[in-house]
């Protein structure tokens, strides 16, 4: 035990010479240091009064203690928190659990309101769409099955794709449904949607005007947004082996299997849910006479195929925007401008953007965010030539900081697109967690759907 005691006072000792040389060590806990003396004392006390089978224990407990009191200050105490002292610490947790308290109580008297059960059902089916094999996706959003089959309509396509909380104002609460409730009186917890979407440019594909998508055609648009520009020319290349610059029929059939397999959401069937489907690479008749002519005899060009891949991403972000102008005015509120900004952020950083959005204006905010607004954040954020991206990561890894000025000079110069003050005071709002006034590469971009 004499060694115990020594060494525990030891210990003490390093941690107060250490805490001399940097900040975050110089916040070690004064309780650790606290119970270490303590320690020290009453093994001295074992030592001159000869031994003692309790206060042994409680030297032993206390020698545990030291540890203790260290490994928790080290990992959730100031420690931890440069920036922070006891004092700070205790307010923070006091605040935070007061809120979720409030919380807790509201649940308890009038149950979840509508605006938590859009949060929790937007954050399943974001890990549904991220962690899921395709059927499953499929299976929870697609909502018409006719003759023993599984159909999506274009919202349903949509929604599986494209991650959409409900629009501020919305009754809706979720976008899809499991097999399991069908049959079970859901509307009494929970809201499915029932928003009709239309498409020009999918009706195009569509040639029985059924307005239904199968299983098959579900992963084709899903390898279709799933993949970048440049892996989508590479494999173009790869399978154009004339050297044509030009696809037919079935090198444009073989190609797109090859891109499907590389695109995790849509590389085949893994949990034997029935889809309906048995061919995984079919692609509907409609797809194939809008690009090859209703005698496919005609051939696909890289430039096509490059002008076919913008326009169904630019036809998702006007899908995208339609959605969260529920009241067809041709606007939206900067809270939903914010919730399409954090639908694809990591589902670990999710519940902390979310959080952030709740804090915009929504119908009630004087200033809203227009369709010309939204489309011209999208085209240099989420898709393009990924100019804006690169030149934003240059000046990030330099250590420049990345300001409001600076940041709507980059897209000017980047894009030509000129952003108001209003959509990039969103933006700094929402992904400037750290509040300096500034934004990083990391802390834009990765929470963003991006589409090269």
């Amino acid at each position: 035990m004499r060694f115990v005691a020594r060494a525990t006072a030891r210990r003490a000792s390093v941690t107060t010479t250490a805490s001399s040389t940097t900040t975050m060590e110089s916040r070690a806990s004064t309780t650790s240091r606290w119970i270490a003396t303590t320690a020290t004392r009453e093994m001295d006390g074992v030592r001159a009064s000869g031994g003692g089978g309790g206060k042994m224990m409680f030297g032993v407990v206390a020698c545990g203690l030291v540890g203790g009191a260290y490994a928790f200050d080290a990992s959730y105490g100031p420690m931890s928190r440069p920036d922070e002292d006891w004092e700070h610490w205790f307010l923070h947790r006091k605040m935070y659990y007061s809120r979720e308290l409030n919380k807790l109580k509201s649940y308890a008297t009038s149950g979840f309101s509508k605006e938590y059960k859009q949060d929790v059902f937007f954050s399943y089916e974001r890990r549904l769409r991220t962690f899921s094999p395709p059927e499953k996706v499929f299976d929870y959003f697609a909502s018409q099955r006719l003759n023993g089959t599984t159909y999506m309509t274009l919202s349903d396509l949509v929604r599986a794709l494209l991650p959409l909380h409900p629009a501020v104002g919305s009754e809706e609460t979720r976008a899809g449904k499991l097999a399991g409730e069908i049959a079970g009186g859901i509307s009494s917890a929970s809201v499915v949607t029932s928003e009709v979407m239309q498409s020009k440019l999918f009706e195009l594909f569509d040639v029985d005007k059924n307005g239904l998508y199968d299983f098959s055609e579900y992963l084709f648009f899903s390898t279709l947004v799933g993949i970048d520009r440049q892996r989508a020319t590479a494999t173009f290349h790869k399978y154009d082996e004339d050297g044509s610059g030009s696809l037919d029929e079935g090198e444009f059939r073989a190609m797109m299997k090859d891109m499907r397999t590389q695109t995790r959401r849509a590389s085949g069937v893994r949990t034997g849910l029935d889809t309906g489907s048995t061919n995984l690479d079919d692609i509907g008749a409609g797809l194939l006479d809008y690009l090859f002519g209703p005698k496919r005899n005609k051939r696909l060009k890289l430039k096509q195929f490059h002008q076919f891949l913008q326009n169904l991403r630019w036809e998702m972000d006007n899908l995208e925007f339609r959605h969260y102008d529920c009241k067809k005015n041709g606007w939206i509120t900067p809270r939903d401008f914010g919730y399409a900004l954090v639908a694809g952020s990591k589902v670990d950083q999710l519940p902390t953007f979310l959080h952030r959005v709740k804090e915009l204006p929504g119908l009630e905010g004087k200033r809203q965010i227009s369709r010309a607004e939204f489309l011209a954040f999208a085209r240099i954020a989420k898709h393009g030539d990924g100019k804006f991206q690169m030149h934003m990561k240059e000046v990030s890894d330099s250590g420049a900081p990345i300001t409001r000025k600076r940041f709507k000079k980059m897209a000017k110069r980047c894009a030509g697109i000129k952003l108001s003050d209003e959509v990039v005071n969103i933006v700094f709002h929402v992904f400037d967690v750290d509040s300096d006034d500034t934004l990083s590469y990391d802390e834009f971009f990765n929470a963003l759907i991006t589409w090269k």
